[in-house]
Order: structure tokens, then C-alpha cells, then sequence
């Protein structure tokens, strides 16, 4: 039997809280995605005070803070207010929801004036108070290249740097304009989405996008841009720009972790962190990792190609501790192989596919080869030692073939 997902269809924030099994979520966003030292600290101090130690980083590069009550939540955001670390206005702080290239400014290879273009395009948000009626989840992001690859990012409008500038691109189509000119065609787009009183967003409908540039009146200045490729970067270790990444496990992390990076950050580098959206915090002016147990600082760590939610211990939908079982199955991990381990079909920690994605129920595991949570599988109720020379034996070259050194033949 398995547990029904329920299905919010939204994602929670600092002024919109979200109950679930282990209390409510909040979730923070860094202003321009850059934390001090003693924000970060602070960030620890509360999760501490206000809920029960856990934090995650999600994958639109958000703190999410864990096990808060109704009466914490509203001074957690007080808190974080007074830190400097959100909007007291929930419009506002809703607004500013950006999904950052974390090098941008470190980065020799990204573009020169993606700082610049970040501040306008935040500030222009922030004060954009006729901006109302976009669809749930609705994100923009700033893509600036280098060693983070243009396309990496996915969102409903991405700010793309190019040879000759700019691109600003939503759906299928782009606008090719110079820094000056991205936030007023941001807003011009966003506006007209919303608009369209559409609950889609152009991540999933392309055709929103062309929509939205012909209302603008600058379909006829677009060019096709080609599907992004998605591709997860290497940031584990020593980064461009005299930057250090450090990757967070599966999972959520304890305050304490936050904290002793934090502590990192000034002993060996400016006394600042960003936040990645691939479970990363990047150290400026930093080349040495921070000697904390549990953190990822090698590229051929397996961990880094695994993906897992929250679990039995933080989600009523998920019957198993699917974090615990994606620590046991990691060393088993082929090099090239991902995998993903849901709590249920929502797949929350990773909605595209994986080499192997494993749905756990409540008699075992449900297998989707090359697939997401809520495929159909090929085969249901795994045990994880039925699992582990599946993943053993598991190619990146086996196409759409499971392995048969487990219970599954061809998918």
C-alpha cells in the first residue's frame, strides 16, 4: 500500500507558512543569494529558537527551516527581518524570488555586469507593486555563464548572458537586449502573464511565453531558443573566482553545520557565503573546505548524484526514512549513475528524471528506470537488499534497460 501525496500546488515562504508532519515550513531567500557570517549564524540561532534545528537548502537555492508552530513562524519572520534577511511586506518578499548564478561577480568567465543587472532586476521587483496574479511557483532567474553553463537554470523568465548581452527568455522565445534594458522587459512579461489569469506557468507551456512577448508588443524582436539542457555543474571544492563549494548531503542538515561553516567562512575566507541552488554553499575568498563531518568537498563524491526528500521523519506522505536508505545505498553508486529517492510520487526533491528513481511504499520500493516519482514502474515492493545490486550493477549506458541482477527485466 502506498501513502497519497497531497499536493499543494504551492511552495511555502516566510510570510506563507506550510504545515507539514514535523510542523510548519518557512523558507528564506537570501537577499541576492549572499549571506554574511553572522546571518548565517543567526539563521541557526533561530531554527534553534523557533523550530527544531533542521535546514534544508531547496532547489531554487532557499533556506527551508523545519518544525516551527503557527506562533514561531511569525517570529522567525521577525527575526530574519531585523537581520536584514527578507521584506516585512509579504508582497514584496514574494516578488523578490530569484534563482541566481551563485559566481556571479567571482566568476572570470560570467558576465561582467551580471552584478549589476541582478541589484536593477531585484530593485525593480521590490517596487513593482501593480505585479500581482502569477501563477504559483513562478520564478525568474539570472543565468550569467562561465563556469555555471547558460541553460543551467530553468525558470518562467531567465535572464540569460549571451556574446553580445543579454537574453531575456521565456518559453521558447528570447529577446536579445543590452543589462540597461532587463528589468524593464522583465516586468513587461511578468505583467502580461499575469494577465492572462493563466494558473500555467512557461516552464511547463511554451506557448505562454510567445503569448506574453506578442501582448508586450516584442514578438517581433524574438529569437527561438533551444530547450535548456539542465545539466547539474560540478561545484564541489575549489571554484573560479578564488571561491570554495561546499555541498550539503541528502537531506536536511543540523544548525550546528550552518554554523561551523559560517565559522569557515571567517577563518579562512571574507566572512561570506552563497547559496546554490544544487544543495551548495559557495566560500568567498576561500581555498580550503571547511573540516566539517558530513559536508561534500570532492567532485567524485557519490552523493553529490543523489537526490532525497525529507522522509517519514518530516512528510506524512513518505512510509520510509528515505534518507537514511539513500546513505546506505551511495557506495553501491556506479560513477555516472544518478539516483533518486522519493518518499512518494510527488518526487519533491527531484522532479526530473534519474538514472534510477526509487519510490518507497509501504512494502518496499517502487523502481522507475530513467524516469521520475511518478512514473509507472517496473517493478514495486523492493526491499533495500533486493536494491543493492540493482544499483551495483546499474550502467549509464543501459538505455531504457534495468538491470537483471535484480528482480526487473527490461523496462
Amino acid at each position: 500500500m502506498t501513502i497519497a501525496p497531497s499536493v499543494r500546488g504551492w511552495c511555502p515562504g516566510l510570510h506563507t507558512p506550510m504545515e507539514a508532519a514535523d510542523g510548519w515550513l518557512v523558507r528564506i531567500r537570501p537577499p541576492l543569494g549572499r549571506l554574511s557570517a553572522l546571518q548565517a549564524r543567526q539563521i541557526a540561532q533561530a531554527a534553534r529558537r523557533h523550530g527544531n534545528g533542521l535546514i534544508e537548502l531547496t532547489s531554487r537555492g532557499n533556506l527551508q527551516l523545519r518544525g516551527l508552530t503557527p506562533d514561531s513562524t511569525r517570529a522567525f519572520a521577525r527575526d530574519m527581518h531585523a537581520a536584514g534577511l527578507a521584506s516585512a511586506d509579504a508582497a514584496t518578499e514574494a516578488r523578490r524570488g530569484l534563482l541566481l548564478s551563485p559566481l556571479a561577480g567571482l566568476d572570470p568567465h560570467a558576465a561582467a555586469d551580471a552584478p549589476a543587472v541582478i541589484r536593477a532586476l531585484d530593485a525593480a521587483l521590490a517596487t513593482a507593486d501593480t505585479l500581482c496574479g502569477l501563477p504559483a511557483k513562478f520564478l525568474i532567474a539570472v543565468d550569467c555563464g562561465g563556469h555555471i553553463p547558460a541553460g543551467t537554470l530553468r525558470a518562467d523568465i531567465v535572464v540569460r548572458a549571451c556574446p553580445t548581452g543579454w537574453l531575456v527568455i521565456c518559453g521558447a522565445r528570447g529577446l536579445p537586449c543590452t543589462g540597461a534594458r532587463v528589468p524593464a522587459t522583465v516586468l513587461a512579461l511578468a505583467h502580461a502573464l499575469a494577465a492572462t489569469g493563466a494558473r500555467s506557468r512557461p516552464l511547463r507551456d511554451a506557448g505562454l511565453g510567445r503569448a506574453a512577448f506578442a501582448q508586450s508588443g516584442l514578438l517581433a524582436d524574438t529569437v527561438e531558443i533551444p530547450a535548456a539542457t539542465g545539466a547539474t555543474p560540478q561545484l564541489a571544492g575549489p571554484l573560479p573566482g578564488n571561491a570554495m563549494g561546499a555541498v550539503l548531503p541528502p537531506g536536511p542538515i543540523d544548525a550546528g553545520m550552518l554554523e561551523a561553516v559560517a565559522d569557515w567562512s571567517e577563518t579562512a575566507g571574507n566572512g561570506h557565503v552563497r547559496i546554490a541552488p544544487w544543495r551548495t554553499i559557495i566560500l568567498e575568498d576561500c581555498a580550503a573546505p571547511p573540516p566539517v563531518p558530513g559536508l561534500i568537498a570532492t567532485p567524485d563524491d557519490p552523493r553529490l548524484r543523489i537526490s532525497a526528500c525529507i522522509g517519514m521523519h518530516g512528510c506524512g506522505c513518505a512510509p520510509r526514512d528515505v534518507i537514511a536508505d539513500a546513505a546506505c545505498l551511495a557506495p553501491d553508486l556506479p560513477p555516472g549513475v544518478s539516483l533518486h529517492v522519493s518518499g512518494c510520487t510527488k518526487g519533491c526533491a527531484h522532479p526530473a528524471p534519474a538514472d534510477i528513481t526509487l519510490v518507497a511504499g509501504q512494502d518496499g520500493y517502487a523502481l522507475c528506470p530513467h524516469g521520475r516519482a511518478d512514473d509507472t514502474p517496473v517493478d514495486i515492493g523492493l526491499s533495500l537488499a533486493q536494491i543493492h545490486p540493482i544499483v551495483r550493477g546499474w550502467s549509464p549506458r543501459q538505455g531504457d534497460a534495468s538491470p537483471q541482477n535484480g528482480r526487473t527485466g527490461p523496462a
